[in-house]
């Protein structure tokens, strides 16, 4: 009998500290994102630069089930850095990276399991999702972003629709692209209260940026 009460006890414990790590909150982040995006041997002759600051929002909406009724899981993060250059009427983007550890929901226990099983943020290696423009067509008020978008690991082709405005040497805009969880490899664990998660998202992007002096 004291050896099944001592094995009851063990296999508590383990449970208890495997929950621990799966829903504890996610790893702070090992670095500032703004270091992740180095623009300085950019050719910028003529250009105006925008640089993008952390009042910028960006955020991710994916449709499940939840508790046998449909909810919409939102995660937002500030942790986005960039540069844009503007040209007259012509508007070129740096490397964009965001920091997919700080992402932040309605729930700390789903944010340690997007940081730990979805995201997998919590490796070194995919802390950092990045978008790599390779065509900008349009203006700085209209324009779509063509390029190689790394989530997870994983790169995929992505086109963004945006618009956005300059005022008082400050650009604001929003960007936005619909996105599928099977294209990048992303999973979602078995849990008994989700019944479904949709294989497409939306991402958008709500951009602050401050001219460069």
């Amino acid at each position: 009998m004291k050896k099944i009460i001592l094995w009851i006890i063990l296999l508590a414990l383990i449970g208890y500290a495997a929950y621990n790590y799966a829903f504890r909150a996610p790893s702070a982040p090992s670095q500032d994102v703004g270091a992740i995006v180095d623009t300085t041997n950019l050719d910028v002759k003529g250009r105006t630069i925008y640089k993008i600051s952390k009042d910028s929002k960006v955020e991710f909406r994916i449709d499940e089930v939840l508790n046998d009724k449909p909810f919409t899981a939102v995660g937002t993060t500030s942790e986005i850095a960039g540069d844009i250059f503007i040209t007259g009427d012509k508007i070129e983007i740096g490397t964009l990276a965001i920091n997919a550890r700080t992402f932040k929901t309605d729930s700390e226990k789903r944010d340690g399991a997007i940081a730990r099983f979805i995201l997998k943020s919590e490796l070194a290696v995919n802390e950092f999702m990045y978008f790599k423009p390779t065509e900008v067509t349009g203006t700085p008020s209209s324009f779509t972003a063509t390029g190689d978008l790394t989530i997870s690991g994983v790169t995929k082709p992505a086109t963004f629709t945006a618009t956005a405005q300059i005022v008082n040497n400050v650009l604001t805009g929003t960007a936005t692209i619909n996105l599928k969880r099977s294209d990048f490899n992303i999973t979602i664990p078995e849990v008994k209260s989700v019944a479904s998660v949709d294989d497409e998202f939306t991402v958008t992007a709500n951009i602050v940026a401050l001219r460069a002096q």
